[in-house]
């Protein structure tokens, strides 16, 4: 090999290493910032209660919760449980009647709970569609065993969906989950059997 073939080829080996060198630092700090902005993301807003959160297709206002033997219709919870119940204002306001709300809580401080039922409190029934435009005060109640220790303060996570006129699966219109939008922590009571809720 030459005196001028091994300049080359020492020139094209550092501007290999070079190249390398500004690749892998171009990915680390593309990943760097992936990072901190999926951090600032996911940061959900801590709201008070009673305050009316807009979660895309609903508007919800989380009021109480508390632990009771009886559910809002009257009758009592199963044998060996009792009924987590939270209190909520809840609106559609979509142009057109659902029933799509059994996602909207996530109670993150008591894992692997089921979708809870919910009940129209103005007359004690199961809540089936909710009519546009009709704010209404319902509540989500979970049937939980007697013997599950129940955290003295609640932290809901209120999860959004968004409206796409066509989604990538089938071009189709459709409300799609976004996620938690909102958190919202208070204390949990236990009412006595009788006191309602």
């Amino acid at each position: 090999m030459t005196e001028e073939d091994t300049k080359t080829a020492r020139k094209s080996w550092r501007t290999k290493l070079l190249a390398a060198v500004g690749g892998v630092s171009a990915a680390l700090l593309s990943l760097g910032y992936s990072v901190s902005q999926q951090k600032v993301a996911t940061a959900v807003p801590q709201v008070d209660v009673g305050t009316p959160i807009s979660a895309g297709r609903w508007t919800v206002s989380v009021l109480k919760a508390q632990v009771t033997s009886e559910l809002p219709n009257g009758l009592s919870v199963s044998p060996d449980k009792r009924a987590l119940v939270v209190e909520m204002s809840l609106e559609n306001i979509s142009s057109e009647s659902s029933n799509l709300y059994g996602d909207l809580l996530v109670l993150s401080d008591i894992p692997d709970l089921p979708k809870p039922d919910f009940y129209l409190l103005r007359d004690r029934s199961i809540l089936w569609d909710l009519q546009p435009r009709m704010p209404e005060t319902v509540a989500a109640v979970w049937e939980v065993p007697v013997d599950l220790r129940l955290p003295e303060t609640l932290t809901v996570h209120v999860q959004g969906a968004a409206f796409k006129p066509r989604d990538n699966l089938y071009a189709a219109p459709g409300w799609f989950p976004t996620g938690d939008v909102a958190e919202v922590v208070f204390p949990l009571s236990e009412v006595a059997s009788g006191d309602g809720n």
